[in-house]
């Protein structure tokens, strides 16, 4: 079908922050919603290079035309000039690049993994209970750590990532060894901690200004089903 013949209905109100968010938040109820009639099959360069852009959960989104602008879809333009966005629901603003924030760009477990490999396989964005009894979202946790790795290509558009790393609450009666986890970025190890039976969850905080890859794994036989990390996030 040639540029510009498809003809589609949009909700322009709601548009930017679904691009953002993939999912409707709260907030948009004070946002008008609006339906109006646009071109699309608009095609995006970056530095001559084709983009075929995605939402937050990796699926295909459209530029579009209406009433003679073109519209992008803020996430996909903005990662591939290499700058995090973010969605602050309560002011209704889109910021792309760095923002001070009390809440995180973006959780860990919302990105698309570059690799996740080893003996098990990782889950990714589940609640978890800590071995205190506190539940945590967007949670990683693999079904067996033994030599397992998860990569994500952060491309240097986050300062920080925190989160906390802990004993599962199953398996906190479970008689074994404490469990190192490594977190490297670039091929150097940034953090590393371990937990296990009676021992206290660990905070993370570390410093990934620059980060292209960051590597969250599971060294030697460490057997990682038994623990889990929680509320990892990204900050600019």
């Amino acid at each position: 079908m040639k540029r510009r013949q498809k003809l589609t209905y949009f909700l322009a109100g709601l548009l930017s922050a679904l691009l953002l968010a993939g999912a409707v938040n709260p907030a948009l109820a004070a946002m008008a919603g609006k339906t109006i009639q646009v071109f699309t099959g608009v095609n995006i360069y970056i530095d001559d290079v084709k983009l075929n852009p995605k939402d937050a959960n990796g699926n295909p989104v459209e530029a579009f035309i209406y009433n003679g602008t073109t519209y992008l879809p803020v996430r996909a333009v903005s990662e591939a000039l290499g700058k995090p966005v973010q969605w602050e629901g309560k002011t209704q603003s889109v910021y792309v690049g760095k923002h001070s924030s009390d809440t995180p760009a973006v959780y860990l477990s919302q990105l698309d993994y570059f690799n996740n490999a080893g003996a098990g396989s990782w889950h990714l964005g589940e609640i978890t209970k800590d071995n205190l009894g506190n539940e945590h979202s967007y949670s990683l946790a693999t079904s067996n750590g033994n030599n397992s790795s998860i990569t994500y290509k952060l491309n240097g558009q986050y300062t920080k990532l925190t989160g906390l790393y802990y004993q599962k609450y199953e398996d906190r009666s479970r008689d074994h060894d404490a469990i190192t986890l490594v977190i490297s970025g670039d091929g150097r190890e940034l953090w590393h901690g371990s937990v296990g039976p009676g021992l206290d969850p660990v905070d993370i905080s570390i410093d990934i200004t620059g980060v292209l890859e960051l590597k969250i794994y599971y060294p030697g036989s460490n057997w990682g089903e038994n623990t889990a990390l929680g509320d990892v996030a990204l900050w600019t």
